[in-house]
């Protein structure tokens, strides 16, 4: 009888370890650091917008989300050979190749950047403990982008000031 008890026990024992380790490697997945996400969940909206623009979106679509712009002009990038059009905003600028939106620079609290497939939304101004599933390096946190079309790595970027508040969000591809 004895035998038959601590066998009992000994299998109760690997459940609760397996049921342990599940719960360990879940959590670490769902709390744990964010290396990346996909490009189709990264969107802009003013905060009070119901409307979002993502990358690859139009400047029509821009421009139907956000208002018009306060300049719009032309500009070239030496550093990847690229030829298009910046929308520049009061503390955002959304750059665009072939009418598809490819980047962006925001710097004023007028403008909120979603990761819908994560569920959480940030702007100028939040702070660090805002950011916690993103990898933290010195004064910015990064998030490798990943999309179908592999020709270009992207990333993410909060920049933070020294008291570790957001003081701009890029979205690059470089």
């Amino acid at each position: 009888m004895k035998k038959h008890a601590t066998k009992k026990l000994g299998i109760w024992a690997l459940a609760v370890l397996v049921v342990l380790a599940v719960v360990f490697i879940g959590a670490k997945t769902v709390f744990g650091t964010k290396d990346s996400i996909n490009v189709a969940d990264v969107e802009i909206k003013l905060p009070a917008g119901k409307t979002a623009v993502k990358i690859g979106s139009t400047q029509t679509a821009l421009i139907n989300a956000l208002g018009q712009p306060k300049q719009i002009s032309d500009y070239s990038s030496q550093a990847s050979y690229k030829q298009g059009t910046v929308l520049n905003y009061n503390g955002a600028k959304f750059y665009f190749v072939h009418n598809k939106l490819t980047n962006f620079e925001i710097t004023s609290h007028k403008f909120k950047v979603d990761l819908s497939g994560n569920r959480y939304t940030t702007s100028i101004g939040n702070t660090r403990s805002d950011l916690p599933h993103l990898r933290i390096q010195d004064n910015a946190a990064f998030l490798d982008v990943k999309s179908d079309d592999a020709t270009a790595d992207q990333y993410l970027e909060y920049d933070m000031s020294d008291n570790g508040k957001v003081t701009k969000i890029l979205y690059n591809d470089y």
